[in-house]
């Protein structure tokens, strides 16, 4: 987006400032409602934690039903992502609207300098339509522009995505702990000469990552792992939809930018046949 500098008219200048305090205004609105509620590497620990107490004492915590991951996730994720999703869409709804206002008085403001020039072109129409033609562009270029600085509305996915590679990497460091705390007792068992003892470590290697996968999938499908594994779907689902969601607004709004400058022209023709 163009800065409002001495090129810009007072009217491009208000307008810029006007765009610039919606789209702050709902970046602030979304991160209040999206930040609080990202199941960060904190949340995962807590929810962990909350979990265990679960299990040992189920007294000891409010909702211990919620130990069921089934229960986990209707209860809790799948209505909080709904919330976030229906949050945000009325958020965007807001915003587009409030842009819409801004953009029609942008474009009255280019029919009034079209209709001017068009009306009194002065001695070198010719000149005259160039220089009207490139300033329309560059206002229809930077407009377009700010539509698509409503694509960082939404807050920064870094503590979402460190959050799925903790949770990602521990689970796989669990599972290989595991699975290494059973090489000896899978020798032991193999029995043998050392002839024999050499070829099952051979064979417990060739089959270590698939033991580690197995495992991996097993403590998966149990506590916390299962419930951190919701949370974190839950909210990379939500999130997703509420990309689409902005992103479908920022092509509804730069859709009537393309055909603009060609309608200017046309208008501009118009008033100087007349």
């Amino acid at each position: 987006m163009r800065q409002a500098d001495d090129s810009m008219t007072e009217v491009e200048k208000a307008l810029a400032a006007e765009f610039r305090a919606a789209v702050e205004d709902a970046r602030a609105r979304v991160g209040a409602l999206l930040e609080p509620a990202c199941p960060n590497v904190t949340f995962l620990k807590a929810l962990a934690d909350e979990l265990s107490k679960a299990a040992n004492s189920p007294d000891s915590v409010p909702y211990p039903e919620l130990v069921d991951a089934d229960a986990y996730w209707e209860a809790s994720v799948k209505p909080q992502a709904k919330a976030l999703r229906d949050g945000v869409l009325g958020i965007v709804e807001w915003l587009e609207n409030r842009v819409i206002n801004t953009m029609e008085v942008a474009e009255t403001d280019l029919k009034q300098t079209v209709d001017l020039a068009g009306a009194d072109p002065g001695s070198n129409p010719t000149a005259m339509r160039s220089e009207i033609n490139d300033r329309v562009a560059g206002r229809c270029s930077a407009l377009h522009h700010q539509m698509a600085e409503l694509l960082d509305v939404l807050p920064d996915r870094g503590p979402l995505d460190q959050a799925r590679a903790v949770h990602d990497e521990a689970l796989l460091r669990q599972a290989t702990s595991d699975v290494e705390g059973l090489r000896e007792a899978y020798l032991r068992d193999a029995g043998g000469d050392d002839a024999h003892q050499a070829y099952a470590a051979q064979q417990w290697s060739e089959t270590f990552a698939d033991r580690v996968a197995h495992r991996r999938a097993l403590l998966a499908a149990g506590a916390p792992w299962r419930h951190q594994e919701l949370a974190l779907v839950g909210y990379e689902r939500a999130r997703t939809e509420c990309d689409s969601l902005v992103e479908a607004a920022v092509t509804r709004l730069q859709a009537p930018l393309s055909g603009m400058q060609q309608l200017l022209m046309e208008r501009f023709d118009a008033a100087g046949a007349q």
